[in-house]
């Protein structure tokens, strides 16, 4: 911040101001000191000093408090320099010491006031001005719009109540309601004051329209308490009725509640600061939430739009290519039974034999490429039996495999029998080409709620927490471990994989299963 201070040059704007400012609180100053006499009441000569000492520790007392929560905040990490000094710089403008500026003005006169005001605001703004979280500029203004108002205020009060100081010459009950009616208006007439004056900060703080700097100004907490520090103006008459031990002691006890209420005012701010950042952080989470249903829908998609276009791919398969080389088959079959009626050369018979044989097994690699695309029993006669099917398989590929089914089988929807067929297949996949098993098992079990598939097989294992994207067993030829979590996550089924090296392999898949329906058999 004071760098950022220190970088800002004192453009022909900045330099008015500060002209402007010094031209209003250098003659505010001096008609002040020769304007000012010692009130002729109990508080005589030294009222003066007493409350220049009380509103100037209190001032630096509370900006103390802020710039101190200041700096804890733009040292955390968190926080950026500029959301810090959007939320807490209004503060600067509170002023806690207003309601003694009108004191001196009930009590003392308006020039005393005036003194007070411009003391106390010269060493409060020094003493910001030498942190670094205020400009020249900055303070000059202040200390001259502070004088300024505390000079109307006082002359509205003067105006309405008179010259009335001296306590025990109270002409009836009438001067004690004109000082109450003044303190009030001379309160009020303080509040805007200070709203009006506060505006041209405010906008070059925010960098927003005027209109927009306006309305979060008006809307802000700090103008609220501002209200509530100024509401123990028409209490200042009070005062006036203690003689002088008791009333300096009264004073003592005004500022008790003026710093509790600008220590609320900090509070505020924090909650409010903390409240901002679990509003973002819940809008990140949600947007986070938006954007992970959204990938989960593509995903989903995705699938689908791939079944489609294997179940496509198989079926032209079969319909075209099978066909064809079926045809091709049995001509190349007739084409050897009419050679060897020719009694052709050997060559030429063993040369029709191989053709045969590339022809039949040609045949057969697409009959089993079609039944990897999509296998026509898992839409003919469902999960189980194609579950039962891939157990089946798994022998021809050198790996036997023990299939078991316990409870009543259930209808799924079918992105659910799809997506298990699939994180099977790949699982007995991963068994055929990597583990180095002897024996695979693959369990069914129709629970009342959920259904629950495991395979299983005695190979050399692997440590899961070693396998990554790109690494994973089947990550060349198939989903790979993490395509299996992710199709199981896609319908909102559980995916657990125990592992280790020299102990095998079990992959556990929970579905939750919808309730019964009525006429469905239960196990």
């Amino acid at each position: 911040m004071r760098t950022m201070l220190k970088q800002a040059q004192f453009s022909p704007l900045r330099l008015l101001v500060i002209a402007l400012s010094l031209a209003i609180a250098l003659p505010l100053l001096l008609w002040s000191i020769h304007n000012y006499r010692p009130a002729p009441n109990f508080y005589g000569p030294r009222a003066i000093y007493s409350l220049v000492a009380l509103t100037s520790l209190l001032a630096l007392l509370g900006r103390f408090s802020l710039l101190r929560l200041l700096r804890s905040e733009l040292a955390d990490p968190k926080n950026t320099q500029q959301q810090v000094l959007d939320t807490w710089r209004p503060l600067f403008l509170f002023d806690i010491t207003a309601p003694f500026y009108l004191a001196a003005s009930v009590l003392i006169s308006v020039p005393a006031a005036v003194l007070t005001a411009i003391i106390t605001q010269a060493v409060l703004q020094s003493y910001t001005l030498a942190r670094g979280f205020i400009s020249w500029s900055e303070a000059c203004y202040r200390l001259a719009s502070t004088g300024l108002i505390v000079f109307l205020a006082g002359s509205v009060y003067v105006w309405v109540a008179g010259n009335t100081h001296l306590p025990l010459q109270h002409s009836g009950r009438l001067a004690e309601t004109n000082e109450l009616l003044g303190s009030v208006l001379a309160a009020v007439v303080m509040m805007i004051l200070i709203a009006l004056i506060a505006l041209p900060v405010m906008f070059r703080w925010s960098g927003r329209p005027t209109g927009a700097a306006w309305r979060a100004y008006l809307t802000s907490p700090f103008l609220r308490f501002q209200a509530l520090v100024l509401s123990v103006g028409p209490l200042l008459p009070v005062v006036d009725i203690f003689d002088d031990a008791a009333a300096e002691l009264a004073w003592l006890f005004f500022l008790v509640p003026l710093f509790a209420i600008y220590y609320l005012a900090l509070v505020s701010t924090r909650l409010s600061i903390q409240t901002n950042e679990l509003q973002r952080t819940l809008e990140d989470l949600r947007s986070a939430r938006r954007r992970q249903d959204e990938l989960r829908d593509y995903a989903s998609l995705i699938t689908r739009v791939q079944e489609e276009e294997r179940r496509r791919l198989a079926r032209e398969l079969h319909d075209d290519t099978a066909q064809a080389l079926i045809a091709l088959s049995l001509g190349l079959d007739g084409l050897g039974r009419a050679m060897r009626q020719l009694q052709l050369p050997e060559k030429d018979l063993e040369w029709h034999a191989s053709l045969q044989n590339l022809a039949d097994r040609t045949l057969e690699g697409v009959r089993r490429a079609c039944r990897d695309l999509r296998p026509s029993v898992l839409d003919d006669l469902g999960l189980h039996a194609a579950l039962e099917w891939l157990s089946d398989s798994s022998a021809e590929r050198g790996v036997p495999c023990t299939f078991s089914c316990s409870g009543e089988p259930r209808p799924t929807s079918p992105e659910a029998e799809i997506a298990v067929f699939r994180i099977v297949q790949e699982a007995l996949s991963n068994v055929w080409r990597h583990s180095q098993a002897s024996q695979a098992w693959l369990h069914v079990a129709y629970l009342p709620t959920c259904l629950t598939v495991t395979v299983s097989d005695n190979g050399r294992g692997f440590a899961p927490e070693q396998v990554g994207p790109g690494r994973e067993h089947g990550s060349q030829g198939g989903l790979g471990l993490l395509g299996m979590r992710e199709r199981a996550a896609l319908v909102g089924a559980t995916l657990s994989i125990e592992s280790a090296p020299g102990q095998g392999c079990t992959v556990r898949l929970a579905l939750p299963l919808p309730p019964d329906q009525p006429g469905t058999d239960q196990q």
